[in-house]
């Protein structure tokens, strides 16, 4: 090939977990029941495009669904969109739902071949609560948001987590210490609810039955118990709020990937969707379409319904989030640009271009290379292998549930032509941080 040739190829290069962060992306895990509404994945999408246009920094999606491809389809879906490198944890104590019909069955059962599967069955992810503690055990203090798409269950389990090995903290601490606020869709107002908006009352709910929501009813102790004992302010989006702004069916109707069939898997076509888990991933990128109600202290009873009162000098301020004015359609508005958007991720490698992954895993460096005749080529792949707590270790990116070779060797099969071989290895010098993670990797 001529060295012009050579030269004008495509040059992708792509800085894992750092560059195409926004130093201002709030550091975000979403918590889903995902499987039993589709609005969980319409939510999946607008966080990726979030995480595309610098507005969020999406590090773990965690599930809780009782489902054997739950957590695959979230990782099939991450792969997809582009993000394998987000990590995904799964709840062994998650909660049975029969109620609705399980798309990530139905979606993963019907896969297409050219979908690169990253999923593994839901019992094989790392356990949910431990992939908890480790993400927010390394971080610095109040950069985290938590988003909560469905039932309490994790959550509660994470307050009543013991110290251990990975941090001395205990879980309420934990999250005291770690966490911003929590963005929650759950529960119900009705017009006997007295929710202010800069000192007058909104009407907002005049017109609606308060009700026991179906995010609080399917584990009733455990969302009582993350309203009674969250240590920092909660952000509520209640059940009608996703109701004043319905998904149309006609965005997704020609759309492809696992999100679109899932979406049309789920029910009868046509049909639209309330917003409501979309709206509590959206706070998070664009507070600025919402209303906020002054501080409130939430909190929620054994029969499932949520009850408000005055927070005192040292209450938590909680706020409820309202629409007023043109922001429904605003809203509605973004949520089809967004969905419709045409995906901009990497394309894959084609002939004659060039395509080199700098891959940051914490532990040492790594760049993985195709060439323009499909050939491929790592250099280092490094891994300190430094005991934990030690003086030079530093967590592993994403997480500790896999070794440094293997989400290596998960990243290259995501985005190699050839994902079961390397044709070419380099070693710059024998230093651990340069080298040692290439034993995980078997030779092609």
């Amino acid at each position: 090939m001529k060295l012009k040739n050579f030269l004008c190829g495509v040059l992708s290069v792509v800085f894992l977990l750092s560059s195409v962060r926004s130093v201002a992306a709030e550091k975000v895990i979403i918590d889903t029941d995902m499987g039993n509404d589709v609005d969980d994945i319409i939510a999946l999408v607008m966080a990726y495009r979030g995480v595309r246009d610098g507005k969020m920094d999406l590090r773990m999606i965690s599930a809780h669904k009782k489902s054997p491809t739950s957590a695959m389809f979230i990782d099939v879906c991450n792969c997809w969109y582009g993000y394998p490198e987000v990590a995904v944890s799964y709840n062994r104590k998650a909660v049975a739902n029969s109620e609705y019909r399980d798309y990530t069955i139905s979606a993963m059962a019907a896969r297409h071949e050219d979908w690169r599967r990253c999923g593994r069955y839901d019992d094989e992810y790392p356990d949910a609560v431990r992939a908890y503690r480790e993400l927010l055990a390394c971080a610095q203090d109040q950069t985290y948001v938590i988003v909560s798409l469905g039932f309490g269950t994790t959550l509660a389990a994470l307050l009543d987590s013991p110290a251990d090995d990975i941090c001395s903290y205990d879980g309420k601490t934990l999250v005291r210490k770690k966490v911003k606020y929590l963005s929650i869709m759950a529960g119900s107002y009705g017009a006997q609810d007295s929710v202010k908006v800069n000192g007058v009352r909104t009407d907002f709910f005049d017109a609606t039955k308060k009700r026991a929501e179906y995010n609080v009813v399917n584990d009733i102790p455990a969302m009582a118990k993350v309203f009674a004992d969250w240590p920092t302010p909660i952000i509520q989006n209640p059940f009608e709020l996703g109701k004043k702004v319905m998904f149309p069916y006609e965005a997704v109707k020609d759309a492809e990937g696992p999100i679109a069939l899932a979406y049309r898997s789920y029910r009868d076509q046509p049909y639209d969707r309330p917003s409501w888990d979309i709206l509590s991933v959206l706070y998070v990128m664009y507070p600025e379409l919402f209303t906020l109600s002054d501080p409130v202290t939430i909190s929620s009873d054994n029969k499932g319904f949520n009850h408000i009162t005055t927070p005192g000098p040292k209450g938590r301020q909680d706020r409820i989030m309202i629409l007023q004015g043109d922001q429904a359609k605003a809203l509605l508005d973004l949520e089809i640009a967004m969905f419709n958007r045409p995906d901009d991720y990497l394309e894959p490698w084609s002939e004659g271009c060039l395509d080199i992954h700098s891959i940051g895993t914490g532990q040492g460096d790594c760049s993985f290379m195709v060439l323009p005749d499909g050939t491929s080529m790592m250099v280092d792949c490094g891994d300190i292998g430094q005991p934990k707590g030690g003086p030079f270790w530093y967590h592993i990116i994403p997480n500790d549930s896999l070794s440094v070779g293997q989400w290596v060797a998960r990243y290259v099969r995501h985005f190699s032509p050839s994902p079961d071989k390397i044709d070419y290895g380099m070693l710059t010098h024998f230093h651990s941080d340069h080298l040692c993670g290439r034993g995980a990797l078997k030779p092609g």
